[in-house]
């Protein structure tokens, strides 16, 4: 597809012309992409999975991800500097070249603050997976099955590691590549790591779509020095071991050993649970580690877990979190309370988390257990949120876009996890006759009142947003359902207890619940917590007269 000069003297004056209009709403990749050819421009915010030169060098060409997808951006008049990790803004036209879905780019903004690189997806040797992840990070484990060179640049194809799956699966760097990869060293059987982002492509329109990897950089293509498989001299011993086990299972000792293994079984359940859980897990008793998972030791710096026994927890802990992590309260039904600091890591650098501790017994002796997860990620969202204008000037909480950008991800999560998050919608009573009788700055005064109160009574992880005027909304993750049941009343109790003194008007508020079916919009629950809010006010959705 030939790009003409109309149409790049087009692109260059866009940006000029934009500038001067209002900043346009973000959608998700999954939305712009349903607007493939339409000539709408869109704006969509994500993180940087590939960035300048890496995937082209010639032109301007980099990936995003969002938590509903992921699309490359591509220009031939941006010379932006963006690199991976980056939080960007991108504007521009969804358009399809030679099978590529893109976003042909007139606008890319990068979000100030620290950069975060994004784990590639890990998925199988099959090309049925491939358009389920198109334009997103992935990461892939094959055997060589066939590799070469042709005009374009190199192709690698790889099969799966298991011998009786059949199809492969194709790499491939263009001859204008950033960075040159060389894929000459690989022997065929060897077995080969690679990280990159998912591209399609079609010659002609007849053509069928060809699905494929491209890979950033060299370190994204982990190839062995020499081929993986076994000597067969190895096979041999293996078989003769196999063997030997298979007479000793009939021995009398494989009777004991089943005895032994069952009084076991559930304790070493346990411990996999443990170290597989991808929260950092401590045990320790007065004060020295007796137990840590995997987590625990890849969020302090360590090698491995087994270097944590037997160490001083106050290595790890800051002054001001000693005293909770040492002797949390006991006694209590409630969950432990979560508590936001940092730890230091084993090299001295500080990482923010999320910590509970809790008293419990470890082989028989008394013990405490912290439960620690590394929260930067979700610290830098938040200030993306501020940076992104997302945040409700008069009451501080998300306003609908920020309610929007981050609910998503936790319908995304739900789903996952299977569970049922409850949709919380709230609005203050009598607003408008508190702004008739006493004026606006009252009206405000309240409005911020229930804003403090609602997020007050919720937690870090739960999402609350002012929707507007007199209207709150929130999502109530896990555990929703046993928050939600009271959650009527603890609002009034805040209310009162945050209601400022010698007030000449009474602030209350009303509260709708709905149980969210992650199968479902977001939207449909959200409309049913309005409907009960309404019916508890008695009045319907869309009647002014409690409105601001």
């Amino acid at each position: 597809m030939r790009r003409t000069t109309a149409v790049a003297l087009f692109l260059c004056a866009w940006p000029l012309a934009a500038a001067a209009q209002k900043p346009r709403p973000l959608i998700t990749i999954a939305q712009a992409i349903r607007t493939l050819d339409s000539g709408d421009t869109v704006s969509v915010a994500g993180r940087v999975t590939a960035g300048t030169g890496q995937l082209q060098s010639t032109v301007f060409d980099i990936a995003m991800e969002d938590s509903s997808g992921g699309i490359r951006v591509f220009s031939r008049i941006l010379e932006a500097e963006v690199r991976v990790g980056d939080s960007v803004v991108a504007t521009g036209v969804v358009k399809t070249y030679r099978g590529m879905v893109e976003i042909v780019g007139t606008r890319v903004e990068v979000v100030p603050g620290a950069r975060a690189l994004m784990e590639p997806a890990s998925i199988a040797v099959d090309q049925q997976l491939l358009p389920k992840f198109s334009g997103r990070l992935v990461r892939v484990r094959g055997r060589v099955a066939g590799f070469g060179k042709s005009e374009g640049g190199q192709y690698l194809r790889l099969r799966d590691l298991n011998p009786d799956e059949t199809g492969t699966l194709t790499i491939w760097v263009p001859s204008n590549h950033g960075e040159p990869i060389d894929l000459s060293r690989v022997q065929y059987e060897d077995s080969v790591t690679v990280a990159g982002v998912i591209a399609s492509y079609r010659d002609n329109a007849d053509d069928p779509l060809v699905w494929q990897i491209v890979p950033r950089t060299r370190d994204d293509v982990n190839v062995p020095q020499g081929r993986t498989g076994l000597p067969v001299e190895w096979l041999y011993a293996a078989l003769g071991l196999s063997l030997l086990a298979a007479g000793w299972l009939y021995t009398g000792r494989y009777r004991a050993y089943k005895q032994v293994r069952a009084l076991r079984e559930t304790e070493a359940r346990y411990h996999q649970l443990l170290a597989l859980s991808p929260d950092a897990v401590i045990v320790h008793a007065a004060g020295e580690v007796r137990f840590a998972n995997v987590a625990a030791a890849r969020l302090l710096g360590l090698e491995n877990e087994q270097l944590m026994r037997g160490r001083v927890l106050h290595d790890f802990v800051p002054s001001e979190l000693r005293e909770v992590l040492d002797t949390p309260p006991a006694g209590t039904d409630e969950r432990a309370p979560r508590l936001r600091g940092q730890l230091r890591s084993s090299t001295g650098r500080m990482v923010d988390v999320e910590l509970t501790a809790s008293p419990c017994l470890y082989l028989d002796e008394p013990a405490v257990v912290v439960l620690a997860r590394d929260i930067t990620q979700q610290l830098r969202y938040e200030r993306d949120l501020h940076a992104l204008a997302l945040v409700d000037e008069l009451t501080g909480l998300a306003n609908r876009r920020g309610f929007a950008f981050f609910a998503e991800a936790e319908v995304a999560r739900a789903r996952r996890e299977k569970l049922n998050p409850v949709v919380v919608f709230a609005d203050i009573d009598g607003l408008k006759q508190i702004n008739d009788t006493h004026g606006h700055a009252a009206g405000d005064l309240a409005i911020r009142v229930v804003a403090q109160a609602f997020k007050s009574i919720l937690r870090e992880s739960d999402i609350v947003a002012r929707w507007g005027g007199d209207e709150f909304v929130a999502l109530i993750g896990e555990g929703g359902e046993s928050v939600a049941s009271q959650l009527g009343a603890r609002l009034a109790g805040a209310i009162s207890a945050l209601r400022p003194p010698g007030l000449s008007f009474p602030v209350k508020a009303s509260v709708g619940l709905s149980t969210l079916d992650p199968l479902l919009p977001l939207t449909e629950a959200m409309d049913r917590a309005d409907e009960a809010l309404y019916r508890k006010k008695g009045s319907r959705p869309g009647d002014d007269s409690t409105r601001r």
